[in-house]
């Protein structure tokens, strides 16, 4: 029996608006962009192919992501929310995935070893959450049946919108630490991990 095939779709088309300044995906961090180490985790783990979604100065994006192996996915309606987003990756992602693990550009500490416990345990009727202690965060497995779902999307609500739609539907997994909570907004939050 065959592995099921399952890519990566990474958000990174946001305005940053409450970092107030500077794109905080394009912030410095351990030699490389803040949007790169989300990059890079989904690279190093076992999906397949990795989809970014750009939007908000895509050019700068792409030039920080410059040689890496990408599908490079644009989303016109960025301005319209992580929903459009979602929506937009979704709808181009190969007809012949069996799923897709959600991830956010803006959560540099989230490793391969996560995505990887994700996908571990996939199941074709199960959305798998990363989870913390009693908090559900980031990377999110959705097998193919919840694409059409995805595709609905609106809005930055995204919790509330799906996982209040989800119920029984969602499988919490363990992570050891609290990566998968933890993303940037302000240039201090590098700073105060850093020390």
């Amino acid at each position: 029996m065959l592995p099921p095939r399952i890519d990566a779709l990474v958000l990174a088309a946001g305005r940053s608006l409450r970092a107030g300044g500077p794109n905080k995906l394009l912030l410095p961090w351990q030699g490389k962009a803040v949007a790169a180490h989300a990059v890079d985790a989904a690279l190093e783990s076992k999906v397949g192919t990795v989809h970014v979604v750009t939007g908000h100065e895509q050019t700068p994006l792409r030039d920080a992501l410059d040689g890496r192996s990408l599908n490079w996915i644009y989303n016109p309606d960025y301005c319209d929310g992580m929903g459009a987003s979602i929506s937009a990756g979704v709808s181009q992602l190969p007809a012949d995935l069996d799923g897709m693990v959600l991830c956010l550009a803006d959560m540099p500490w989230v490793s391969a070893a996560h995505i990887n416990r994700l996908l571990e345990g996939f199941s074709a009727d199960a959305v798998r959450v990363a989870c913390f202690g009693s908090r559900r965060g980031h990377p999110v497995l959705f097998p193919r049946e919840w694409f059409g779902a995805l595709m609905q999307l609106t809005g930055d609500d995204i919790a509330r919108c799906l996982f209040d739609n989800l119920a029984d539907a969602v499988v919490e997994v363990p992570m050891a630490d609290d990566a998968v909570l933890r993303d940037v907004d302000h240039k201090e939050d590098l700073l105060r991990v850093s020390a």
